[in-house]
């Protein structure tokens, strides 16, 4: 038993490096992608590796059935510019069967990782869907973020958000002004808000003079749909 736990514990080392090695060739790794709709949330992009000659999907599925669970990759899966509806089908999966075959889970909360191998992207992609394309229990994730900066800042913003509900302030103060700190160009409604919640935690502390600063921070920012904040912060707090 020890020796097979042994050997067991070399085959999870030797694929786990085999894995780095692989990430270490890529030309640019986007690290647990957000998506703005996605059908399965026991479903998870661990990574999207673009190489010189391919596109993989790094992904993870955890079982949720107490008893019967079981996985399966469509052969019709695809990629697809949110913009011009392109799509591009998968060349390879690995790890995982292809249907109809099934991977049978043996015990609930059991993982499953695999991937799934496309032709290269346009580096210019900021954002892409992944769909299944099949009529049982199709997966799709529609708007997966390949920018690991608006990545980052939409998980501080969500650490900002549970500091903001619990009412520690200060902790939430900081996680939007890091929010804020640098604005991409291709940026999303979370740096717009991060201004919100600013002027309104230090307004709401009676700090007129931190408040007018933020409001005016967003006004001299980049972001294509400010006004619509500006109006919501006159409306909730009167400040203009």
């Amino acid at each position: 038993m020890i020796v097979k736990f042994y050997r067991m514990k070399k085959v999870i080392l030797l694929v786990f490096t085999l894995l780095i090695m692989r990430l270490g060739f890529a030309q640019r790794v986007i690290v647990n992608p957000f998506a703005a709709e996605l059908s399965h949330p026991e479903l998870n992009i661990d990574s999207v590796a673009m190489y010189s000659d391919s596109t993989v999907f790094y992904m993870t599925v955890e079982n949720k059935a107490d008893k019967g669970g079981w996985f399966c990759a469509d052969k019709k899966i695809y990629i697809e510019n949110p913009k011009t509806h392109e799509r591009i089908y998968r060349r390879a999966t690995r790890g995982i069967p292809v249907c109809p075959d099934t991977y049978n889970f043996k015990a609930l909360g059991e993982k499953l990782s695999f991937s799934l191998l496309f032709p290269v992207i346009s580096s210019d992609l900021k954002t892409i869907n992944l769909i299944e394309d099949c009529d049982r229990a199709c997966f799709y994730f529609k708007g997966i973020i390949l920018d690991n900066k608006l990545n980052s800042d939409i998980r501080t913003f969500n650490k900002g958000m549970e500091y903001y509900t619990a009412n520690s302030l200060d902790s939430a103060i900081q996680c939007f002004t890091d929010v804020v700190n640098y604005i991409p160009d291709f940026s999303t409604h979370v740096y717009g808000y991060a201004y919100y919640h600013l002027v309104v935690i230090y307004n709401s502390k009676g700090d007129s003079i931190s408040a007018h600063f933020w409001l005016n921070q967003l006004r001299a920012s980049i972001l294509p749909n400010k006004d619509y904040f500006i109006k919501m912060i006159k409306r909730d707090t009167g400040l203009e």
